[in-house]
């Protein structure tokens, strides 16, 4: 499979934000606007194919788990819900921010092709 980046992941769990970066996926980015009755409307998109190979067992949680083109060090403080919070907003003020709508697992065909599926918005 043809890889173009690295990422870092924000997984939620019970206990706050875990970062993991992954390396050698391919991100796919679309920008687009619709247009509407009320105005324009930003349709951007972002896919993210990751091999298998390059991460084990990865769970996500659709629409709280994060991602960010690239590596980063950026840590949330997990001390309290008031420390997420301002975590997340410096997080997505700082970076180019993403949220995992659809996690689909592509596990059959050859070992080869398998991968994971991130669609984000």
């Amino acid at each position: 499979m043809y890889t173009n980046a690295d990422i870092t992941l924000y997984q939620y769990s019970s206990s706050g934000y875990v970062r993991k970066v992954v390396n050698g996926v391919f991100w796919n980015e679309v920008k687009q606007s619709n247009v509407m009755r009320s105005g324009i409307a930003n349709a951007d998109s972002v896919v993210i194919f990751i091999p298998k190979s390059n991460v084990t067992d990865l769970e996500i949680t659709t629409s709280k788990d994060l991602v960010v083109n690239g590596v980063i060090d950026f840590e949330f403080d997990n001390a309290t819900s008031a420390t997420i919070s301002a975590s997340m907003s410096t997080l997505i003020k700082t970076y180019d921010t993403h949220t995992i709508t659809a996690f689909d697992k592509k596990i059959f065909g050859s070992e080869k092709m398998h991968h994971y599926q991130l669609s984000c918005k």
